[in-house]
């Protein structure tokens, strides 16, 4: 017995011994945050969606008042947070550049030819890596949402097979076009140009129109119609000026498969 209390009674020593040189170390040794980061914390949306470039707001933060990083670096806040990151560094606030997610691809499964029948794992990424899974077309939206699960802000709903971008939610994190393995989603500065080209491919017109209903089909007619020398062709593809487009909707009007649209409530956010 009296063995068992001497090794209690030692260890139980050994214990209060470590805790309190544990303590004396943590006092010497620990570092003082910064009271800023806090401050900063509160200021960001807190979704740690790494648009920034970080892996957590948290990371943002400290490398803000590191001075690392420009006061703008949140796309999500925008603005309104790029000011109050601004008062609490007590620099002056930068301009952000607004941009939104744009799917370069407007056909459903009932507007596009299948190839095959894949029975594979239901992603995009997993789907692509097997021949491009169904859709005939190479350069179209796969259709299984990889982009819809990676948006921590619901702003993107499938139907039909094609993914759609609510306008009003995107925050421009640029999640989506990272993890589309077709490169089909971009971020775009809109402004008020309303008119895009929602179409990826680069198939010659009779190949495109062949696979998808809904494919430029590279017949010219927006470069010949646009009034304001806006549209031109670029490898089988249409394309859109912004620094030349008037918002007519001429090459909207005038397109046969309907690949130009006009994107509503895209530059009121």
């Amino acid at each position: 017995m009296g063995l068992i209390i001497i090794a209690t009674g030692s260890i139980a020593a050994l214990a209060a011994f470590f805790a309190i040189m544990l303590s004396i170390a943590h006092s010497k040794l620990k570092v003082e945050e910064d009271p800023r980061v806090e401050r900063l914390l509160e200021a960001l949306p807190g979704v740690n969606c790494a648009a920034c470039g970080f892996a957590s707001c948290r990371a943002l933060a400290e490398a803000a008042v590191k001075g690392e990083v420009e006061v703008g670096s949140c796309v999500v806040g925008g603005n309104d947070v790029a000011e109050k990151i601004s008062r609490i560094m007590g620099v002056k606030a930068k301009v952000v550049e607004k941009k939104l997610a744009f799917v370069r691809c407007g056909a459903g499964k009932s507007e596009r030819e299948k190839k095959a029948i894949y029975q594979g794992v239901e992603t995009c990424r997993a789907a692509n890596l097997v021949m491009g899974g169904e859709v005939a077309c190479s350069h179209g939206c796969l259709g299984f949402g990889d982009c819809q699960r990676a948006c921590p802000f619901n702003a993107i709903k499938m139907l039909d097979g094609l993914a759609h971008i609510d306008f009003s939610l995107c925050t421009g994190c640029g999640r989506c076009v990272q993890v589309c393995p077709r490169n089909i989603i971009v971020l775009e500065k809109f402004n008020d140009l309303n008119y895009r080209v929602k179409c990826s491919s680069l198939d010659k017109g009779k190949k495109a129109r062949e696979v998808c209903k809904k494919s430029c089909i590279a017949c010219g007619r927006c470069v010949k119609s646009c009034p304001y020398d806006a549209c031109w062709m670029d490898n089988n593809l249409a394309r859109i000026d912004s620094r030349n487009c008037q918002v007519c909707g001429i090459c909207a009007l005038v397109c046969p498969t309907g690949a130009i649209v006009e994107l509503e409530n895209s530059g009121k956010k």
